[in-house]
């Protein structure tokens, strides 16, 4: 970094060469002047440069929080993020953070305005929610201190995680599931509720799901992607949400019958719509093989469960359903948290509050096991 002095005048003054702008990549330089003495403005100069250089400068900026987080999207998350996270991390800016600290400067920016922010979003959403826009904010500042030397501090240090109150876990009894998929049969999407239902996979993977990714015979499917949907419409991802998501499911005699029926069904309708139909090889999809919106899916199923007379849950309550039903079966939890697309550890973090029964079932079978011994032990041996 160089730094050199000048007269101006009566006074003088110095200017120093600061590293290029990381965003824009624009020069910039620091100038001030006012020393009666040419040894004084030296002095002063080589001091604020190594001010610089220990990192206690920032340059003086008018750079607000919306131009900034407008600029993170474009450089980090866009090229970073899937494009249904980038979506989500794009709306959420756009929607909830920008319209109440956009005109705020970056620099000006402290931790008692993002805290009074936060008090004011609890009023109207979820703690959930908040939690998660902390998340983006937290990103998003920490890379305008660390990486882009916008700010002198990570004010984010200073905000604590927002509390998540914790929320009961919806889900079906076996008797709920079973009288849902009973009442869906002759449904359009009925294919869909059944995949639903029968493995618990994801909305998105049921979607993505191809006929390519099925072997009847065998009776296995493998989830190798999901179909999304984003402010541009409808997106296929060739990679599912976790590592442990892209996994092979070993189907039910039940769902093999309702995917043999489905696949006659596909066969007929490309053959009534000829070369019109939309072939992308989909199992769920749309009479003339389009690719179906999500949130259809979840319209009707809601429709479906009001039409069954049962309590409301969300489409992705049928994973939760699921796994309690698994559990409640005595299948592994290794075992079922493979089945789903999740890792042993998150299985049981996720469903550790169904355990308990479980687990007195089992001291309740030891006692009755060691009951059974004793009783031997005790009746008489015949001489």
């Amino acid at each position: 970094m160089r730094g050199h002095v000048f007269q101006r005048g009566k006074t003088w003054s110095y200017i120093i060469d600061i590293p290029y702008e990381p965003l824009t990549g624009k020069r910039r330089q620091k100038k001030k002047g006012g020393f009666r003495l040419e040894g004084e403005a030296e002095a002063a100069c080589a001091a604020e440069i190594t001010r610089i250089n220990s990192g206690l400068f920032i340059e003086d900026s008018n750079m607000t929080v919306t131009t900034y987080l407008n600029m993170y999207l474009e450089i980090h998350a866009k090229p970073n993020f899937k494009p249904t996270s980038y979506d989500t991390e794009k709306t959420v800016i756009e929607a909830r953070i920008i319209p109440e600290i956009g005109s705020t400067k970056l620099q000006k920016l402290t931790p008692l305005i993002i805290k009074k922010f936060y008090a004011k979003l609890r009023l109207k959403y979820s703690s959930d929610y908040v939690r998660n826009i902390h998340g983006i904010l937290r990103r998003a500042l920490r890379l305008a201190y660390t990486d882009y030397d916008l700010l002198l501090t990570n004010i984010m240090d200073k905000v604590k995680t927002p509390k998540v109150e914790k929320k009961e876990m919806k889900f079906w009894t076996f008797e709920e599931w079973n009288k849902f998929i009973e009442s869906s049969e002759g449904h359009v999407h009925f294919i869909v509720f059944s995949l639903g239902v029968y493995t618990g996979m994801r909305r998105g993977e049921i979607l993505g799901l191809r006929w390519k990714d099925i072997d009847l015979v065998k009776g296995t499917l493998t989830i190798n992607q999901t179909l999304n949907w984003i402010r541009t419409g409808v997106i296929i991802q060739p990679s599912a949400k976790t590592d442990n998501s892209n996994r092979p499911v070993v189907l039910d005699r039940y769902l093999i019958d309702d995917l043999k029926a489905r696949k006659k069904q596909v066969d007929n309708l490309k053959l009534k719509y000829g070369k019109e139909y939309e072939n992308h090889d989909l199992v769920c999809c749309y009479e003339y093989g389009g690719r179906i919106i999500p949130k259809r899916i979840t319209e009707a199923f809601n429709v479906l469960t009001r039409k069954a007379q049962l309590d409301k849950i969300r489409f992705h309550d049928l994973r939760h359903t699921y796994a309690s039903f698994l559990l409640s079966i005595d299948i592994n939890p290794k075992v079922a948290a493979e089945r789903m697309g999740m890792s042993p550890q998150m299985f049981n973090h996720r469903y550790s509050h169904l355990l308990p029964n479980m687990q007195q079932d089992a001291v309740n079978r030891i006692e009755d096991r060691i009951e059974e011994a004793r009783k031997k032990r005790a009746e008489p041996v015949d001489k």
